[in-house]
């Protein structure tokens, strides 16, 4: 794996129209360097440009101006009382040695993967689809690295197979998430919880149990759940209409699986609604909602009916669009303003083919805007 390193040279680098106004304070520049050149960024490719708001996307993407040859080209605009300057910078460029800055940490265990920013403001946990792991919600969507290179630790969990979590199993996975906190120093106050498919299922009822019994040291600030069947009730009964199509046989077994899960542990939603809304993630009932009325949420989805309606033989009413749609106006109708629902439209992709249900439909630059403005 490559190491997300930037190299500087002893030289002052230049890397935004601020810094670069701040480097010619001063200095005659006579009439050789307009305001449009002054404004323009001094970065590999000009891609940084913070002045636009533009977050960082890459590990990669904050290589600076590292050789001699770029500082000549640089500096081609500035008048002949900055070639001095520029003399000097190249002087120190030919000797000086270089600057390592602080890459993020990586620690790998059975339990998550953790990436830890050299200075962290914010904690991200991420939780995976039910047969996925860490690796693959670092390779399937650029969350991670963009959270992690703007300030961000990033905790992505193993932890998966779960629509519904038991108190044992929810107190289980909130110790280790605590013991990794204390173990790597991680600042927690500003604790953001997110999943994919199932894995937004685990995130909400941490949210939910975070909420009833907050732990010391973790301060939840944000929950999301990407494409999530949270509405178990209405999982059910697609999955029963799934076994009653002629169509796609081989999603039949999921379909089984689902209605065989559910039917042991909470019964079936037509005899038994309070242990689903005791149990269930989230449904589209106040009662259910009611522990995250308080807390920002998101529910990202993408629904491309034309693909399901080929794809699954899946109407509307049957996808997760729909269920994240009625919970997300429930959360609303009981005073929770900051709750979101966001749709895409051909973001999608699962190991580099077509599909609605994945990680990609989430943009991660603006979920790291999110963070931002909510971390304290």
């Amino acid at each position: 794996m490559k190491r997300a390193t930037s190299t500087t040279h002893a030289f002052q680098l230049v890397t935004s129209r601020h810094q670069l106004n701040a480097a010619v304070a001063g200095v005659s520049v006579g009439d050789s360097l307009s305001p449009t050149e002054m404004a323009e960024p001094v970065t590999d490719c000009n891609r940084l440009e913070l002045w636009l708001g533009q977050l960082v996307t890459d590990r990669y993407q904050l290589q600076s101006v590292t050789n001699c040859n770029q500082l000549n080209r640089a500096m081609q605009h500035f008048s002949f009382s900055l070639w001095v300057v520029a003399l000097t910078l190249l002087t120190a460029c030919q000797a000086g040695t270089r600057i390592k800055e602080a890459s993020p940490r990586e620690i790998h265990t059975a339990d998550y993967d953790l990436i830890i920013p050299a200075e962290q403001k914010a904690l991200l946990i991420l939780f995976p689809c039910f047969s996925c792991d860490a690796a693959d919600t670092r390779s399937e969507s650029p969350i991670a690295d963009t959270a992690a290179a703007n300030g961000i630790a990033v905790l992505m969990m193993n932890f998966n197979r779960h629509i519904l979590m038991s108190d044992a199993e929810r107190a289980d996975v909130l110790d280790v998430i605590a013991a990794a906190v204390k173990a790597h120093g991680i600042d927690a106050t500003n604790t953001f919880i997110g999943g994919f498919s199932s894995g937004g299922n685990v995130s909400v009822l941490l949210a939910k149990e975070l909420v009833r019994s907050p732990r010391p040291g973790i301060g939840l600030k944000g929950v999301f759940a990407v494409d999530s069947p949270l509405d178990l009730v209405l999982l059910y009964e697609c999955s029963q209409r799934d076994l009653a199509k002629t169509t796609f046989p081989q999603y039949k077994q999921e379909a089984r699986m689902l209605v065989a899960l559910l039917d042991s542990i909470l019964g079936p939603p037509t005899d038994s609604i309070a242990n689903y809304e005791r149990s269930a993630p989230l449904l589209n009932t106040a009662v259910s909602v009611a522990p995250l009325r308080d807390i920002p949420i998101r529910f990202y989805t993408e629904p491309d009916t034309a693909w399901w309606r080929v794809d699954r033989d899946d109407g509307y009413e049957e996808l997760n669009a729909f269920g994240l749609k009625r919970i997300h106006d429930t959360l609303q109708a009981t005073g929770n303003s900051r709750a979101e629902y966001i749709t895409t439209v051909g973001r999608g992709m699962q190991h580099g083919n077509r599909h609605p249900h994945a990680w990609s439909i989430v943009e991660e630059r603006e979920l790291v805007r999110w963070i931002d403005g909510l971390a304290e």
